[in-house]
């Protein structure tokens, strides 16, 4: 069974890793978060988190991207092909859990990995 660590090689810090933009990202809503796929010639994924101000002081915005990166280690080897991924909190009240990013995560994931295989059978159709 492969250890389910969060390595410093699977974090997206650099600025121009986050803004940079391509007509194959696939952006997935859920009820909390947008996530943001994009395409990676890594053999692994990346994670970003990006929670702004308003939707909280510094101990709820710490306890999001903690949560995020929780579900994101147990679900990481699910994503598949390997992509970069870049996780938006929207504005929404109450306390994020981990069950709630987990479903959020997993949800995006199938829609993900659907989109994916449904722009691959077109572009070899």
């Amino acid at each position: 069974m492969p250890r389910e660590t969060f390595k410093k090689r699977e974090r997206i810090t650099k600025r121009a890793d986050f803004i940079r933009r391509y007509s194959d990202d696939i952006v997935v809503h859920t009820r909390a978060y947008r996530m943001i796929f994009k395409p990676s010639t890594l053999p692994y994924s990346r994670l970003g988190i990006v929670v702004t101000r308003r939707n909280g002081n510094a101990v709820f915005r710490n306890r999001v991207k903690r949560v995020l990166r929780e579900a994101f280690r147990k679900n990481k080897t699910r994503i598949q092909p390997p992509a970069d991924v870049i996780v938006i909190r929207g504005k929404l009240p109450g306390d994020p859990t981990f069950h709630e990013a987990e479903e959020s995560f997993l949800t995006a994931i199938h829609r993900y990995a659907a989109t994916k295989n449904a722009k691959d059978t077109d572009a070899t159709a």
